[in-house]
């Protein structure tokens, strides 16, 4: 019982925690790509900084990007109709941070890198694009932590229904012993009078032994009489 409500608290903070997960793409100043440029940013929840890269680079791979990976991931020659006609390279890093991981990403669209205030819609696609994976990346970490705490609970409630056999089995002991304390009470009951007749009846033996002896006797006493 203990356990469970461990259990349901530890739920209970989790479901708080989870709640406190807000997806929100920002733009910054990053280094990357060799220098500082502006970039997309955003957080990542519940997952690893390396799990973060191998799906991100799945997603480059989608928009036909030729991917390296060295100090920080490289996606060459993209081309997706939401951004026009041009090819574009993307890079990015994922940085372990306190609450969880975060994503940079800064797009050369050959001459300029991609900015909200200069290329309004195509930053609106990355960050539309960002802020899916991002979600979706954290409810598959958030997923994977469900699973974990499946597993704990099927295990916490297997325990408590070997618990509730364990009480079943000691109560059906007990009816068990009761019925052999009552059994035995009774066959002592039974003993204490074969007692009582046992004494009656050796009385009564020691009284045919007595008779025996002295017909014995008599009989020993005729085979001396013969002469």
């Amino acid at each position: 019982m203990k356990k469970l409500l461990l259990l349901f608290s530890a739920i209970i903070c989790v479901n708080i925690s989870f709640a406190q997960y807000k997806i929100n793409v920002k733009e910054k100043s990053e280094n990357l790509g060799g220098s500082n440029h502006n970039a997309f940013s955003v957080m990542i929840y519940e997952l690893e900084a390396k799990e973060v890269e191998k799906a991100w680079k799945k997603v480059m791979k989608k928009m036909g990007a030729s991917v390296q990976s060295k100090k920080e991931m490289f996606g060459d020659d993209a081309n997706t109709k939401e951004m026009g006609e041009n090819n574009f390279d993307l890079y990015a890093k994922a940085m372990e941070r306190d609450k969880g991981v975060e994503l940079c990403v800064a797009v050369d669209l050959g001459g300029a890198f991609l900015s909200s205030g200069q290329h309004s819609a195509q930053a609106k696609y990355i960050k539309d694009l960002m802020y899916k994976f991002a979600v979706e990346e954290t409810k598959e970490g958030v997923q994977a932590i469900i699973k974990t705490e499946e597993k704990i609970q099927a295990g916490l409630e297997k325990e408590q229904k070997d618990l509730e056999k364990g009480k079943e089995k000691l109560e059906k002991d007990i009816e068990d012993y009761t019925k052999a304390i009552e059994d035995a009470k009774k066959s002592i009951e039974q003993a204490k009078k074969d007692i009582g007749q046992n004494v009656k009846d050796q009385s009564e033996k020691q009284k045919e032994i007595a008779t025996q002896i002295k017909v014995v006797e008599e009989a020993v006493a005729k085979q001396k009489a013969v002469k």
